[in-house]
């Protein structure tokens, strides 16, 4: 209750943001105010601070912290979000983060493209590996529509398993669009017995099938995600053996819109995209 409360003024204050940029805006973060990042919307409120400049930058004098708030046993995951006038097709979203993981709490970084207020493509980047030096993310993104965007939107969030742990925390820099074939990801289809196969039906009303498929004994999560980073299903939390696995998600309650679907295996890591349509 507590975890879907929070998430929901996120997307409220992403919805009713009227301050809009024909570019990323602040995205190396080096300009603030009052103690938030100018041109995005943080989770800080009044002594509930999560999000902080920090001098701990991949480039220029700062970069954006989060970290998980603990007050009297009660722990607030960091978020930030921004929307903006955009008109180009980028392939993806690319920038830098340091990661410090408690309990595989994960980073969820997703931009959305829109015509018109509509979603027509949209990229998430998932990790809970911890990175002590800044590595490069790239959220590669698709679209569902041969039209031009109007705008585009951009949030990052610490996203917990279960509740989010005192001690996780990430920084991220240096935000751009750019192309996916720029980053060497050597944790996407790294090994070609394990996959993660593309849903059927795809799209689907009101339930679709997964397949996946897993080399080796390991423990397997597959999450599944909305165009925000929220995480609105957990379809498997558990140990496994080596073989080919499917599992039926049924969207009943969630609206129309872009899905994705993250599956996390050892190293392997793959993101696929889902469309709901009632």
């Amino acid at each position: 209750m507590k975890k879907n409360f929070y998430f929901n003024i996120v997307t409220c204050v992403f919805l009713l943001s009227s301050t809009i940029f024909c570019q990323i805006p602040n995205a190396g973060f080096e300009n603030w105010t009052s103690g938030n990042p100018d041109n995005w919307e943080a989770s800080n409120s009044g002594q509930f601070i999560t999000i902080t400049q920090s001098t701990d930058a991949h480039s220029g004098s700062y970069s954006v912290k989060g970290d998980v708030l603990s007050i009297n046993g009660f722990s607030i995951p960091p978020a930030l979000i921004t929307k903006f006038v955009y008109t180009g097709r980028p392939s993806s979203l690319s920038g830098y983060y340091k990661l410090t993981s408690v309990s595989s709490d994960s980073l969820v970084i997703t931009v959305a493209l829109y015509k018109n207020n509509n979603g027509i493509g949209a990229g998430i980047f998932h990790t809970h590996v911890n990175a002590g030096s800044f590595l490069q993310f790239t959220a590669p993104i698709v679209y569902d529509l041969n039209d031009t965007p109007d705008s585009a939107a951009i949030s990052i969030a610490l996203m917990p398993a279960s509740n989010p742990h005192s001690g996780s925390s990430f920084n991220i820099d240096d935000l751009s669009f750019g192309s996916a074939t720029a980053v060497n990801d050597k944790n996407i289809n790294s090994h070609l017995s394990f996959e993660l196969k593309q849903n059927y039906p795809n799209p689907f009303n009101p339930s679709t099938n997964i397949q996946y498929s897993i080399g080796s004994s390991q423990f397997v999560v597959l999450k599944v995600y909305n165009i925000l980073g929220k995480d609105v299903a957990t379809l498997v939390n558990d140990n496994q053996p080596a073989g080919k696995y499917s599992i039926k998600f049924n969207a009943d309650n969630l609206s129309s819109g872009i899905y994705f679907y993250v599956m996390q295996a050892g190293s392997f890591h793959q993101v696929n995209k889902m469309i709901l349509l009632k």
